[in-house]
Formats: structure tokens, C-alpha cells, sequence
């Protein structure tokens, strides 16, 4: 029996380059949550910051449904994963590879804002690709489920 999986249009904001041009600029494998919120809209940022024909990485800036708050961003580009050790981090795995989460430093304090500081930085290789995953807003859990989602 054939799986049938319904496909989620995604909302993007302010003009972005979408996930299908940004595929045809890059020479790496582009992995893509599928387990976001419906509210949440995108905008990608491409790098070097000009240029629009040979861009080397790029960042999935996942936002609330009023563009007021970066949820998640999530930094893709080719090559190696670069191991460098925090304190605390934690192996986690991320679709049958080996991924590090490391919480922030203040994470459960209250930032300037009066806003509760949650989640961290989650770092993992997919499919020849360094993944990097960081919020301040999202929990640990729900990174790690979006993270999952990845494919």
C-alpha cells in the first residue's frame, strides 16, 4: 500500500528566495523540516550576503506568525562537521546520526526583555550537510522533534 503524504505549503515572508531555488544554488543535499507549525512563516537568508548564482550556505529563519520573533534558525551548508566540545553538550540522535545539543548558558533566566530563555544549539551531519540548529525561544524537545522531521 502506497504512503500518501500531504504536502504543507510553506509561508514565506518578507520576499525570501524559496527552498526550491535555493536547491538549484547550492552543491549539497538541502534537508527540510516537515514537523513545523502552521503559523510559523520563513525567510532564508543566503551567503556570501550578494551573491544570488553560487551561494555557499544559507539559514532557514523560521518566525512567528507576526514576524515579530525569530523561532528557529537553522544554518545549512557542505562540509565537514566541525567537532568542536562545549560544556554540557549532550550526544543526541538525529535521524541515525550523531547530533550534539549544548543548552544555553543562561537558558531558564529571563533575558532583557522579561522573556524566558529556553533551547540551545543543535549541531549534526545529514546527508553531507552540517546542520545547525539554534533558538532561544523553542524548547529542547521541540528542536529536536523539528530536527527529526529533517529530510
Amino acid at each position: 500500500m502506497p504512503l500518501i503524504v500531504q504536502a504543507k505549503e510553506i509561508k514565506y515572508n518578507h520576499d525570501s528566495i524559496t527552498i526550491s531555488e535555493i536547491k538549484k544554488k547550492v552543491d549539497f543535499k538541502v534537508v527540510v523540516p516537515h514537523n513545523i507549525p502552521n503559523d510559523w512563516t520563513l525567510e532564508i537568508k543566503t551567503y556570501p550576503w550578494d551573491e544570488k548564482d553560487k551561494i555557499t550556505n544559507f539559514s532557514l529563519h523560521y518566525m512567528d506568525s507576526d514576524d515579530k520573533y525569530l523561532l528557529i534558525s537553522i544554518d545549512q551548508r557542505k562540509g565537514p562537521f566541525k567537532k568542536e566540545m562545549h560544556i554540557n553538550e549532550e550526544q543526541v540522535d538525529i535521524n541515525g546520526h550523531k547530533g550534539f545539543f549544548v543548552e544555553w548558558g543562561n537558558s531558564g533566566e529571563l533575558d532583557e526583555k522579561g522573556e524566558l530563555v529556553t533551547g540551545g544549539l543543535l549541531r549534526w551531519k545529514q546527508e553531507g550537510t552540517y546542520v545547525e540548529m539554534h533558538s532561544s525561544r523553542v524548547s529542547r524537545n521541540k528542536m529536536l522533534k523539528v530536527a527529526r522531521s529533517m529530510k
